[in-house]
């Protein structure tokens, strides 16, 4: 069986607040900044890091030019040069989060529009494989969602606002089952448990494992909590 491990990453709260949120419409820069400006030492980190883009009107403004998609993906850059170099950069690096960008292009199809799901999950899974190179000395290890997946979701008529969690079962699943007895037990319209009791008993507290690692990163408890997801 093929190593699926993932880690407890711990996510910087507030930015991991705003990939969960609905911020389709970023006409004001409120519901952005209600979330960051308690945290005095991160204004200042953002304040410093978007210099570059401030005309003198503030940081709030340099959400508004940017737009929020830009913004949030300049924001994780600062996170991940933290990661790296251990400090915070003077300027934003969109070179660091391209992987999480594609990772996100690759799903969007299926997606809510207005959440950013998908770049949590990517955003993760760049943290998440930095920890496992770390903890396995530096031996170069990638957590990878196999492209079977968007086959997978190709199936649903509709998109999914929980579209990480979705994609994280399905990756699970196929692990378990194969792309072709999965796909057919999609096709023939198993429910989820009957997917799940056809897996391993191995497999399944892999999944477990793994998915009470993801809820514990993002600070979601709802697919242990709920049925539907």
């Amino acid at each position: 069986m093929k190593k699926f491990q993932l880690p407890f990453v711990n996510l910087p709260q507030e930015f991991l607040q705003l990939l969960k949120t609905n911020l389709s419409v970023t006409s004001s820069p409120a519901p952005v900044f209600d979330v960051i400006k308690p945290n005095k030492a991160l204004t200042s980190i953002l304040e410093k890091a978007f210099k570059e883009f401030d005309d003198g009107r503030g940081v709030e403004k340099v959400m508004l030019a940017l737009g929020w998609q830009n913004f949030r993906e300049r924001m994780a850059s600062i996170y991940v040069y933290k990661l790296i170099y251990g400090d915070y950069p003077g300027h934003t690096n969109m070179e660091l989060v391209e992987d999480v960008k594609t990772f996100e292009s690759r799903f969007m199809d299926h997606s809510v529009h207005g959440y950013s799901r998908l770049f949590l999950l990517g955003f993760y899974l760049k943290l998440a494989n930095s920890e496992i190179q770390r903890r396995e000395d530096n031996q170069f290890m990638e957590i990878k969602i196999p492209d079977e997946v968007q086959s997978f979701l190709k199936l649903s008529q509709g998109r999914s606002e929980k579209i990480d969690w979705l994609i994280l079962i399905l990756a699970h699943l196929n692990l378990g089952l194969g792309e072709k007895l999965l796909m057919n037990g999609l096709i023939s319209g198993k429910t989820f448990d009957e997917l799940y009791q056809m897996l391993s008993k191995e497999v399944q507290e892999q999944m477990h494992q793994n998915l009470l690692a993801y809820g514990a990163s993002i600070q979601e408890p709802d697919i242990f909590l709920y049925e539907k997801i």
